[in-house]
């Protein structure tokens, strides 16, 4: 990009004559020239969603705020709330107190908290539960290797664009997939991670994604209208189903009920607005709605060249609309969306063609976008259920033609893969008593696919159809499961999840087991184990072989990948806002689809899409292949207080798969090993002092990625990589190195607030290798290179 200068340009003139001064201490007392809001929000029963009366609430950073309690619907109120770093504390007998210890409050926008407490069996000892140090998930039924993450959290770390998927890269057991947001979760392909929405399984929501991937280039994902939600490396509880690795599990906030509020924020990465309020004075019913367009796309439109490859286009939409009622429940009308596309037009001038790809058309995108109407009703103190309908659509294309000197345009390549997919999740959860919560439920898929493939094909001299299949499918689960609080301070999971794949007629029994023992009030022993299994891309069910015979693979001829894992954890909080965890896992993959040819040594653990289906070495797959992924992660977390953070994580692991040879190889994920640093540090700035500056840093250093030693003559006869099938990813990258920073300043005025950040990512543009690779367009063997620096700025303002 020629613009890749201009946002720290424009940053070191924004930032000139801001004076930055050290952050006070002594917080306690208010002065007459420091701006205040209002923070509100509700609070329930974590096992029954009924809200809790009561609760005493009180900002203890500040004791000279006016503590507030609970009224009969669970809501509270403070006002003249400091702007700035806050600690909340709810508390209520019976219940374990909570403790916010990171709560930003800015002007412009009045702050709305969801608070969920559990009651305290252990009446001995009184319970703190600091939602902050502990990053606990929010769902009760799990057990390990999961963690909530805030908004804030996404916004505030360095190289995260904003993305929750770029933010896991600092979390043990994750590493970086490649340039887009992919990540690879404990040695597993990115394809074997689900995202979920509102408690239902949703599309790839990020723009630019292949077909069969989990992230693309850029989020969806808009973090203004995020609530806090989870992400899990493994040790699912039994309601989560169609994963072997990850899940993100997100949630979205509740609009304003009672005043209209509006942020608009403008970027590299996109100009939108988020609008909130209530549909009419004094109801309790909602809107939250946010919209971006593609800034590149703008610059390009006012004649700024942007790329020479093609400028990306892409717009996303978000919203979530609650409508609570006195007696039928809340219901909820939520989704997400975008639509992205790159058109990269030859330059109709053949002298400057320096490779084949200059003399290419291309017209690529991917489309996508999740919605659901959700209903939430509380039948006692004992008994809720939640129903969820949702539909989800995909269509990912590319369309490749080749020029003549003449600038005729000849067809190369064509594929369209669409995908919808009708759902439907019912749970029920019933707290049979204070130590005994059972959760129950089914989900129900109806899956439709239209997909279509040809490449140009060497050997042949003509296009070859790879794919031409159009149908429907369905996939249903049940699953049933039980939280036992042993003692005080034992606590038992256990749970069943069943799977019936109607294309493959196959069933899939996968028990759950999950322990805590809470050894002493700052120390926790975890363990989790059971079975999991994962559709793989609908286009590898259909693919056709790629040996010349034109056979298509039988439809029901597949299964859905299966999982077996175990994992060991152990916890040390100090302090309250100092966390040290460790966790020890192995994972046995069966049923995995390899090739049916024994001397090719294909697995799908290999590959993070359905790229492979175009290449030579594809043949017709078969479930007989096997896979093992086990390690070791550490991680030592200090919240932010008193004005830094910093994580340092660390994994060791190791990452293999076994074809139908039988021989045992690396996968392409196993890097080996990975290390994260984290840190932070914000000051109060501002002659007021109403002002935040903040810095952040991340290194990461990863082991290099496996690939296989390319077999140069065949690769150069076919014009595609042929690699040596008998020493397949046997050879190491260079290891991974990259530095990320961020700085951000927020201002505050009376009644609007401002936010300028500045993100760069790889900001010591290191170009890390990810192997060797076979250069189509130059026709030559050469590194395949990941991004140098990319940096970018974003303003914000909300009121």
């Amino acid at each position: 990009m020629n613009i890749k200068v201009f946002p720290i340009l424009i940053l070191v003139f924004l930032l000139q004559g801001m004076r930055v001064q050290a952050q006070h201490k002594d917080s306690t007392n208010l002065n007459n020239r420091v701006l205040t809001e209002v923070l509100k929000g509700t609070v329930i029963d974590k096992g029954t969603r009924l809200p809790l009366s009561g609760v005493t609430i009180r900002l203890i950073s500040n004791p000279a705020v006016m503590p507030s309690s609970t009224d009969h619907n669970g809501v509270f109120r403070l006002t003249g709330v400091p702007l700035g770093r806050q600690v909340l504390q709810a508390s209520i007998t019976g219940y374990k107190q909570v403790v916010l210890s990171e709560l930003l409050i800015s002007s412009g926008k009045e702050n709305v908290l969801s608070l969920e407490m559990e009651p305290q069996t252990n009446n001995l000892n009184e319970v703190v539960v600091n939602a902050n140090s502990g990053k606990k998930p929010l769902n009760q039924m799990a057990m390990t290797s999961g963690r909530s993450f805030s908004p804030e959290e996404t916004n505030r770390y360095a190289g995260a664009f904003f993305d929750p998927a770029r933010m896991a890269q600092s979390f043990p057991g994750v590493v970086a997939g490649g340039d887009d947001n992919e990540i690879i979760v404990r040695g597993n392909s990115p394809k074997s991670l689900q995202w979920r929405l509102e408690g239902i399984e949703i599309v790839n929501p990020n723009h630019f994604g292949s077909e069969g991937a989990s992230g693309g280039g850029i989020s969806m994902i808009n973090t203004t209208v995020l609530s806090t939600s989870d992400f899990y490396t493994g040790g699912l509880a039994a309601e989560y189903g169609n994963a072997i690795s990850g899940v993100f599990d997100l949630k979205f906030r509740k609009g304003n009920t009672d005043k209209r509020e509006y942020a608009f924020n403008i970027g590299v990465l996109g100009a939108g607005a988020t609008l909130e309020g209530p549909f009419k004075k004094g109801g309790n019913a909602s809107y939250l709605v946010s919209y971006r367009y593609s800034s590149l796309s703008l610059l390009e439109k006012v004649g700024v060249e942007v790329s020479d490859a093609g400028t990306p286009k892409y717009q996303d939409l978000s919203f979530n609309f609650v409508f609570p009622t006195q007696k039928a429940g809340t219901f909820s009308l939520f989704g997400i969306g975008g639509l992205g596309k790159i058109d990269k037009i030859a330059e109709r001038d053949y002298t400057k063609w320096e490779e084949r790809f200059d003399g290419f058309d291309m017209k690529l995108g991917f489309n996508a976008g999740s919605a659901g109407l959700k209903h939430l009703y509380i039948a006692s103190n004992k008994l809720y259920f939640n129903n969820i309908i949702s539909m989800s659509a995909s269509q990912s294309f590319n369309t490749t033609d080749t020029l003549t000197k003449s600038y005729v345009p000849g067809r190369d390549h064509k594929d369209e893969y669409t995908n919808t997919a009708i759902r439907y999740a019912g749970s029920l959860n019933y707290k049979m008593n204070s130590t005994n919560t059972i959760r129950a439920g089914v989900n129900a898929s109806l899956l439709k696919y239209n997909l279509y493939a040809l490449s140009y094909d060497m050997e042949l001299q003509g296009l070859k159809e790879l794919i031409n299949q159009k149908g429907s499918t369905s996939s249903y689960d049940a699953f049933i499961q039980h939280k036992a609080e042993l003692t005080s301070k034992l606590t038992l999971n256990t749970g069943v999840h069943a799977n019936y794949f109607i294309l493959s007629k196959t069933w899939s029994v996968e028990p759950r087991l999950g322990l805590n023992w809470q050894a002493s009030p700052d120390q926790l022993v975890s363990f989790g184990a059971g079975l999991y299994n994962r559709l793989e891309p609908l286009s590898y069910y259909f693919a056709k072989s790629a040996d010349g015979s034109g056979g298509e693979q039988p439809a029901n001829s597949l299964s859905p990948t299966k999982s077996a894992q175990a994992v060991l954890g152990y916890e040390k909080l100090f302090g309250g806002n100092f966390k040290f965890k460790t966790e020890v896992y192995y994972q046995h993959l069966y049923d995995v689809p390899v090739s049916v040819d024994p001397d090719i040594n294909f697995s799908l653990l290999n590959v993070s899409d359905n790229s492979a289906i175009g290449s030579s070495a594809y043949r017709q797959l078969v479930n007989k292949g096997t896979g093992k992924n086990y390690g070791l992660e550490f991680s030592l977390e200090k919240s932010l207080s008193k004005g830094y953070y910093f994580i340092a994580t660390s994994s060791l692991f190791d990452s293999k798969f076994k074809a139908l040879s039988g021989k045992e190889f690396n996968t392409t994920f196993n890097t080996r090993y990975v290390g994260n640093l984290l840190a932070g540090k914000e000051w109060i700035a501002g002659k007021k002092k109403n002002n935040i500056f903040g810095l952040n840093a991340k290194l990461i250093y990863a082991g290099g990625r496996k690939y296989s030693p390319i077999l140069v003559d065949e690769s150069f006869r076919l014009d595609e990589e042929v690699i040596d099938q008998n020493k397949v990813n046997t050879l190491t990258a260079d290891p991974y190195v990259r530095v990320d920073f961020s700085s951000s300043y927020r201002i505050n005025s009376k009644r609007v607030s401002h936010l300028i950040i500045l993100d760069i990512q790889n900001l010591l543009n290191r170009e890390n290798t990810v192997g060797m690779h076979y250069n189509f367009s130059k026709r030559i063997i050469e590194p395949e290179k990941w991004s140098g620096i990319i940096p970018t700025i974003n303003y914000r303002i909300e009121f």
